[in-house]
């Protein structure tokens, strides 16, 4: 099953797949393409086709995988980014949950960007959190120390932040 496409023409080769996981926006730019879509995974074709056969079993994927330092690295670099999403979302839902409750009040707007920027939940928003311009972090960061504290981001936005809403 094919999935995070990046452009149309990474779903194009992959013309003949069973299963594709397509963006709303893709398939729109999609719809709008006109012009032949050639099969290009057809498995009738595959049983003539000359592939070199790799007997797999555990230990040898392991050492392939290892080897090979872009798998391995952007393995690990997904997962740990999936995992902090993960968390993040658990996060901003705990204090939804507790907002609902009452248990929170002041702060909302500021400390829902805040909360989603601040992915390792250290407290700080740094640079490499930061998905906006370099402008926009440069103008948070009053103290100019690389970091947005919570307070920078509520001066920042005009609003009233407590920081007792972030825990």
């Amino acid at each position: 099953m094919g999935a995070s496409f990046r452009n149309i023409g990474e779903i194009i080769e992959l013309a003949g797949c069973d299963l594709l996981t397509i963006s709303p926006k893709l398939l729109d730019e999609l719809q709008k393409t006109s012009g032949e879509l050639k099969r290009k995974l057809d498995p009738a074709k595959a049983p003539d086709l000359d592939i070199q056969r790799i007997p797999m079993d555990k230990a040898t994927f392991e050492r392939m995988h290892e080897s090979d330092r872009m798998a391995s690295e952007k393995l690990e670099e997904g997962i740990k980014g999936f995992t902090k999403a993960l968390e993040t979302l658990e996060s901003l839902l705990d204090l939804r949950l507790k907002r609902l409750e009452g248990e929170v009040v002041v702060g909302r707007a500021a400390s829902d960007v805040f909360a989603s920027y601040d992915l390792d939940g250290d407290g700080f928003i740094t640079r490499e959190e930061w998905l906006g311009t370099d402008a926009v972090f440069d103008a948070l960061d009053e103290n100019k120390d690389g970091k947005i504290a919570p307070e920078e981001m509520g001066a920042g936005l005009g609003a009233l932040f407590a920081v007792a809403s972030l825990t």
